[in-house]
């Protein structure tokens, strides 16, 4: 591609990239502390981060051996819990699942497929408890429309009228799933 044409994308897009950088600096500005690992969250609360010489989790820190360990750390102490809460939404909403698993993923919360199998992101236990309920709801109804159609979003509405905030609320975290 010539310099002019890249100039002249540049200039079109110019709006668009400023808005962009601007929120990522913003975004690592306000998370510097989790993206140096001095911080984690722990169901959206803000955690002291140790390295050191254990794997534990209380209310006050978040103390682990190695930042590799962090998942796995998450993994042990709340996955039966969270698998538990899944089925108990699943039975209040009516929407099965035929297993549920936790995964590491990159980009991704939470996955369904045509087997209804749900897999969840490792770090999904970072998040608040509101924006852990909206990816559960969001994957259930995945067991009925495997697409984001008009009438999956309909579906989700009716568990979660304000689904967009909380959408837009996720979108906050996105970082999470590409740090750990």
């Amino acid at each position: 591609m010539s310099d002019t044409k890249v100039n002249d994308f540049i200039a079109q897009k110019r709006k668009w990239l400023e808005k962009v950088i601007y929120a990522n600096n913003k975004k690592q500005s306000e998370n510097g502390a989790i993206l140096n690992y001095s911080e984690i969250y722990v169901s959206g609360i803000r955690l002291p981060l140790f390295v050191g010489d254990k794997n534990l989790i209380t209310q006050n820190a978040v103390y682990v051996k190695n930042v590799k360990r962090i998942k796995q750390l998450l993994v042990k102490n709340f996955s039966k819990q969270f698998i538990n809460y899944v089925y108990e939404l699943s039975a209040q909403i009516s929407l099965f699942a035929n297993s549920i698993t936790i995964k590491s993923y990159k980009s991704r919360w939470g996955c369904c497929d045509r087997n209804k199998s749900l897999k969840f992101n490792s770090v999904i236990f970072m998040l608040p408890p509101e924006i852990q309920r909206y990816v559960i709801i969001h994957e259930l109804c995945h067991t009925v429309h495997f697409n984001h159609s008009a009438e999956f979003w309909d579906l989700v509405s009716e568990y979660i009228p304000n689904y967009k905030k909380v959408r837009n609320e996720l979108k906050k975290y996105d970082y999470l799933t590409r740090i750990y």
